[in-house]
């Protein structure tokens, strides 16, 4: 796909308004993606004043159950919000390509779509769209280590939802035929008495699925009669390589480093690495490459050096908790106290945590 296509290209931009961000969002897209269609989709009763779009669509808001409640937070699952105003959006969607991103995402440059027509060879074994949807690394996951167990817990069909870019088509195929979660059921699954043995990956996080592991499992296992999830503890060997044969098939991991699209909630979103120890289970440039070599193309040259943190997972984790701690002292929302925490302990104590153990 040339750059000079973006009038092809619908952007829907989803979710609740949140005007400093959701202004630079817009803006970001206008300067970056000349000519693109812009449907606005979130809900009735939103401030959509001053707001710089083609199309709007306003929906009646399905609410949210909460995930979390305490005197200083409540935490909702949003998984319905995303879905419905998603759904708006793609159907109201006029031209060949489609991308769907968040309200208060913001891209830098339109180097995303150097990679479209890069990455095209597949198998036959759960190839399911016309061509491959473009993802960011971040939250597409393969592991996450719970808060609740020390190992690493697999986590198939965790594809992120932060933005995806391809055929209108595609992007209809992968989230048009998605019922609503059940709720508050859905987020409190793992509260009930039958399911409370089981394993959740997501720790103290009782929902049946992530968002992002719903949208894409309920996708492959529309199309794909052998493929099976009783729910986000159900995550056996066979599985996940399923998964990474419809992962490497039908989608393109980027980083900030390849597509130039950040969220600035998330500071870490302009350097991976900085999440932390999470960075080792995410399906970053590398592993996605790395996988794309094995399955699809024996004779891809891949681009990214190769990296220790992914081959001495011990080591990976020591060292990206420097980087976590260097993160969290660059976040523009930290205090003072917390900043100095990091200077005087998190910082010091990690980084000689990792000289000891790795001083040779």
């Amino acid at each position: 796909m040339y750059k000079r296509q973006t009038k092809d290209i619908s952007v829907i931009v989803q979710g609740a308004i949140n005007k400093n961000e959701t202004i630079k969002c817009l803006q970001s897209i206008r300067q970056y993606l000349p000519g693109a269609e812009i449907i606005l989709s979130t809900w009735e009763g939103s401030n959509i004043t001053d707001l710089d779009y083609d199309n709007l669509i306003l929906s009646k808001d399905p609410g949210a159950a909460i995930i979390e409640k305490s005197a200083q937070k409540v935490v909702y699952n949003n998984i319905n919000r995303q879905l419905l105003s998603t759904q708006a959006g793609l159907e109201k969607a006029s031209r060949r390509y489609a991308m769907k991103v968040r309200s208060d995402l913001i891209l830098t440059s339109d180097r995303f779509l150097d990679y479209f027509d890069k990455f095209q060879a597949r198998t036959d074994n759960y190839t399911l769209f016309n061509r491959k949807i473009i993802v960011p690394a971040l939250f597409t996951r393969f592991n996450i280590k719970c808060d609740n167990l020390y190992e690493r817990i697999k986590i198939p069909f965790h594809v992120s939802d932060w933005w995806l870019f391809g055929l209108r088509g595609d992007l209809n195929t992968y989230f048009c035929n998605t019922k609503l979660a059940e709720e508050p059921y859905f987020t409190e699954y793992f509260t009930k008495e039958e399911n409370k043995h089981k394993n959740t990956p997501y720790g103290k996080t009782k929902f049946k699925f992530s968002p992002e592991q719903y949208f894409g499992y309920s996708c492959f296992a529309r199309n794909f009669k052998d493929i099976y999830m009783e729910d986000a503890a159900d995550y056996s060997d066979e599985l996940m390589e399923k998964f990474r044969e419809c992962l490497v098939n039908n989608f393109i991991v980027l980083e900030f480093a390849q597509s130039g699209i950040y969220l600035n909630k998330y500071p870490y979103s302009k350097n991976e690495k900085f999440s932390g120890d999470q960075y080792i289970g995410l399906y970053n440039f590398y592993r996605y490459e790395f996988e794309y070599k094995r399955i699809c193309d024996k004779n891809y040259q891949m681009t990214s050096r190769r990296q220790k943190i992914f081959e001495d997972e011990n080591f990976g984790y020591n060292l990206l908790r420097i980087y976590k701690h260097i993160s969290k002292l660059l976040e523009p929302s930290a205090n003072f106290l917390q900043k100095l925490e990091q200077i005087f302990i998190g910082i010091p104590f990690s980084l000689i945590s990792f000289l000891f153990k790795y001083r040779k």
